[in-house]
């Protein structure tokens, strides 16, 4: 079987970024050559991956390096003719999509990865013309919730465009919970809220430190934070912890291997994700898998991964979420029964079925 690359804006620990290394080593594993490529690095995240490159070694910094990327990826497409392309976030679909036109790769899928009015307004309005005029062979969206914020779009674009729900690997964990938190240095016997995203508006982590200063304030101060990640606002969210006193019980882990992400959700009696938006929500569900209890904010993408088997609550309402995680640290039967519900809604995003869809929609065969 011939070369399928995944394009990727920019190399961190993200849910594209994992998508796309989960899927190329799907591929891989069925035959193709698969490789994946970032536009830029960010982090150093999947430096150790042998089928990983990066069209640049940084961040832009000007037209020249956007140029340069440009360029260099054309370049990369002409000579090595894939098969196939599969992008991952806007910037990579409207990029790498256009240049694997133009450098004549036959089959082209872009996926939509988050609602669209979240897009920078350039990046939306190229998605929409090229959706429209064919760039794209075929276009996913990662949940119903994303293919909703695309339903006024033209037919022209819609007709192209189908629902392929992501899908996880299975996560394993060796430790017992007192192993794991001695890992990652957190205290060993007080009750561990834990969350894993970029350090970002969107992921909304102030929330979280909000409501650990009230359940200080309420009595509740053998409870901690870790976060597992990193980002513009981490010197803003320390400030804050500091500025709410309790600076001493937020954990800032920074970004995780991969590998050892399954250790850390091990930390955890709950696992609480408060983001502004999602197209899906990677890190959630591997919580679940985990058998962790779950809370998180009740927007569209949520309820679809949730269902009823976890506690959704209104965004920055941060009395209710302390109520919640009282609930919680009173009623362990409670935190048992939701982690069990956690585990079984878990299975049913499989990557194996993520992996299908994306070759059927590619190759319009499933090969």
């Amino acid at each position: 079987m011939g070369l399928v690359v995944n394009i990727v804006t920019q190399m961190e620990g993200g849910g594209a970024q994992r998508a796309a290394v989960m899927v190329t080593q799907k591929l891989r594993e069925l035959g193709f050559d698969s490789e994946v490529w970032f536009l830029y690095k960010k982090r150093p995240t999947y430096n150790q991956l042998p089928f990983v490159r990066c069209v640049l070694d940084r961040p832009p910094k000007g037209p020249r390096d956007v140029i340069r990327i440009i360029r260099t990826l054309h370049k990369w497409l002409k000579e090595l003719s894939p098969e196939g392309v599969i992008t991952y976030t806007h910037y990579a679909n409207v990029i790498g999509q256009a240049i694997a036109y133009f450098a004549g790769v036959q089959h082209r899928l872009a996926t939509q990865r988050n609602p669209s009015d979240t897009y920078p307004w350039l990046a939306r309005w190229l998605d929409l013309i090229w959706g429209n005029i064919g760039v794209y062979t075929a276009n996913v969206f990662v949940s119903s919730s994303v293919q909703k914020s695309f339903k006024a779009y033209p037919d022209a674009y819609l007709k192209r465009s189908f629902v392929v729900l992501n899908g996880i690997e299975p996560l394993h964990s060796h430790l017992a919970k007192e192993e794991a938190r001695e890992k990652f240095s957190l205290p060993l016997d007080s009750f561990g809220i834990v969350n894993v995203g970029r350090l970002a508006e969107q992921k909304n982590q102030a929330l979280l430190i909000e409501v650990l200063s009230i359940l200080k304030a309420t009595g509740y101060d053998d409870v901690f934070l870790a976060i597992a990640g990193d980002g513009e606002l981490r010197e803003q969210l320390e400030l804050l912890a500091r500025r709410r006193q309790v600076r001493d019980r937020v954990y800032f882990l920074g970004e995780l291997m991969p590998n050892d992400v399954p250790d850390f959700l091990r930390t955890g009696d709950v696992f609480v994700f408060p983001s502004r938006f999602e197209a899906f929500g990677f890190a959630l569900v591997e919580a679940m898998m985990m058998g962790l209890p779950v809370i998180a904010s009740d927007i569209d993408a949520h309820r679809e991964v949730v269902g009823d088997a976890g506690i959704l609550l209104p965004l920055n309402e941060a009395e209710v979420w302390v109520e919640a995680i009282k609930g919680l640290i009173a009623n362990e039967e409670k935190r048992m029964r939701l982690a069990d519900a956690s585990r079984s809604r878990a299975g049913n995003f499989s990557a194996e079925n993520m992996v299908k869809g994306y070759l059927s929609l590619l190759f319009g065969s499933g090969q």
